[in-house]
């Protein structure tokens, strides 16, 4: 394993230290994390400067610094399953293609999505939003979106002038029927469920 660029490390939940010994393998280029329960996550993450791709899965982290999103060759970054409330305050564009948010507790991404411009793939579904703010229309990249098991209750009309959105997912919001209807007519989509799971 200390041989390849690719690392993939599976942690029990009794292990609440990050494995800083990464670190050291600042040649790596891809970074799996599965399991473990621990919070802090390193700002020295800006060593792993090869890094394309990075998985933190079900590691219980609640915040992150931005110098991970500053990574210079970073281009696919998951972040699902964990206890994220909100993102880091941003100062400078990303590289992310794909960003994947989905089940955390994520109340607000407005702030973040003006650096997020090379976006193509973006998961928020399972978190805690109501709204899709104004400048959505920002990612103008963006292919596929995943909003499914959020609190929305309307969808802008905007989303519909997005020539780059292929993909568009939105199962189990708080759609009123006329909404749902609407949504179903102008996106070309159908609805089934309007109820959250979480």
């Amino acid at each position: 394993m200390w041989f390849e660029k690719k690392v993939a490390l599976k942690l029990n939940a009794n292990e609440t230290q990050f494995p800083i010994e990464i670190l050291n393998r600042w040649d790596i280029t891809d970074l799996e994390i599965i399991g473990g329960n621990f919070t802090y996550f390193p700002e020295d993450i800006t060593i792993l400067k090869n890094l394309v791709c990075l998985s933190l899965v079900s590691t219980k982290i609640s915040s992150i610094p931005k110098e991970l999103f500053e990574l210079p060759n970073l281009t696919y970054l998951s972040l699902k399953n964990n206890r994220l409330s909100e993102l880091p305050h941003l100062t400078q564009k990303t590289k992310l293609k794909t960003l994947i948010l989905g089940r955390n507790y994520l109340t607000s991404i407005e702030k973040a999505l003006p650096f997020f411009s090379e976006i193509m793939t973006l998961d928020l579904s399972h978190n805690l939003l109501d709204s899709i703010p104004a400048n959505f229309h920002l990612l103008e990249n963006l292919q596929r979106l995943n909003f499914d098991s959020n609190k929305l209750h309307t969808i802008p009309v905007f989303l519909k002038d997005m020539n780059s959105l292929s993909h568009l997912s939105l199962e189990n919001n708080l759609f009123s029927n006329e909404e749902k209807n609407k949504i179903e007519r102008e996106f070309k989509i159908n609805l089934t469920n309007t109820t959250p799971e979480y």
